[in-house]
């Protein structure tokens, strides 16, 4: 795995990633259908997760809009979740509109899944202006922003901060990410 992300780092053709697309299985049955690189996908983000950083946000970004396909068949959301995870952490204020799709895009499972800081970016209220600010994208600005105060809204809510975020996700959260996925891998 570590080879194909070299070649991708190195040559930044989507074609060395073509094992890795989504490729619905053709089934219909709820326990049925799947995504026949969807195993080989997860090495590959669990690979990348282990040693990533700004240089790898295009390779972080395709993975995550393969996962997002997937997610329509109901793959599990760990990836989903770990992806939005990289992006996030060197994410430029543009991404927070792919950070909306990891969380929104496919269902309550992500939806429940993916936390609400992601949406936060750097800080909440300079998301918020941003979103507010900008002057193309207004459809997308407003969706993300009543999410973000549809979130607010809630009176027990606590939110981190994104530094507390970050080590909450790299101490803690990924722990109960592997575990799951290798109680899954082991069910295949």
């Amino acid at each position: 795995m570590q080879e194909i992300i070299n070649n991708y780092r190195a040559e930044k053709e989507e074609s060395i990633l073509e094992d890795f697309r989504f490729i619905h299985n053709g089934k219909t049955g709820y326990y049925e259908i799947f995504d026949l690189n969807y195993w080989k996908r997860k090495d590959l983000i669990f690979e990348l997760y282990h040693n990533y950083g700004l240089a790898d946000k295009p390779l972080i970004k395709w993975l995550l809009t393969e996962e997002l396909k997937a997610s329509q068949i109901n793959t599990p959301v760990y990836t989903v979740d770990l992806c939005a995870f990289m992006l996030y952490k060197h994410m430029e204020m543009e991404d927070i509109y792919m950070l909306y799709d990891a969380k929104f895009s496919a269902g309550t499972d992500l939806q429940v899944y993916v936390d609400i800081e992601l949406l936060f970016g750097f800080d909440r209220n300079e998301t918020k202006a941003y979103l507010e600010n900008k002057p193309k994208d207004k459809r997308k600005n407003k969706k993300v922003l009543k999410a973000i105060e549809y979130y607010e809204q809630n009176p027990d809510a606590t939110f981190k901060s994104r530094a507390a975020y970050i080590e909450h996700f790299e101490t803690r959260k990924i722990k109960g990410i592997k575990s799951d996925l290798e109680e899954l891998t082991e069910n295949q």
